[in-house]
């Protein structure tokens, strides 16, 4: 259901306010006395872009610090000794699997952990990256 209908006073005050360089959402809708998504969409339909605020509430998925991963380094380890027992004359059957398992298992953790690693460092660049926004549109809410 669509609200009140503009006037022309209403549209050339939104105008002028960004003209001067207002372009928060929540601003201009306080000056205008309308509701922000009646502004957004008059602005959408009048060309001008307009800073809508992203909510601020981010929760890391990623648990740090990683305290009991073994790291790469700790899992060549184990793998060399593996490898050093598979030397070893006379092995039966059951040692010859069990070592099986733990190369199988070690190749499948490195590869899990390098994926990890890498997730954690996106996620870290993303959160960098969200607080860089927020510094930029509290310094431009301070220009207006």
């Amino acid at each position: 259901m669509p609200g009140k209908l503009w006037n022309h006073e209403e549209e050339e005050l939104l105008r002028r306010l960004w003209d001067n360089g207002i372009r928060d959402l929540k601003v201009l809708s306080e000056k205008v006395k309308r509701p922000e998504g009646a502004v957004r969409e008059k602005s959408k339909r009048m060309g001008l872009r307009v800073v809508v605020e992203a909510p601020r509430k981010r929760v890391t998925t990623t648990p740090v610090p990683l305290e009991g991963l073994v790291t790469h380094e700790e899992a060549l380890k184990v793998l060399a000794g593996v490898l050093a027992k598979l030397r070893e004359p006379g092995q039966d059957k059951v040692e010859l699997q069990r070592l099986r398992i733990l190369v199988v298992a070690l190749q499948t953790y490195d590869s899990v952990l390098e994926k990890f690693e890498r997730w954690s460092e996106i996620e870290k660049r993303i959160l960098e990256m969200d607080e860089k926004i927020a510094e930029l549109q509290k310094a431009q809410k301070m220009q207006a």
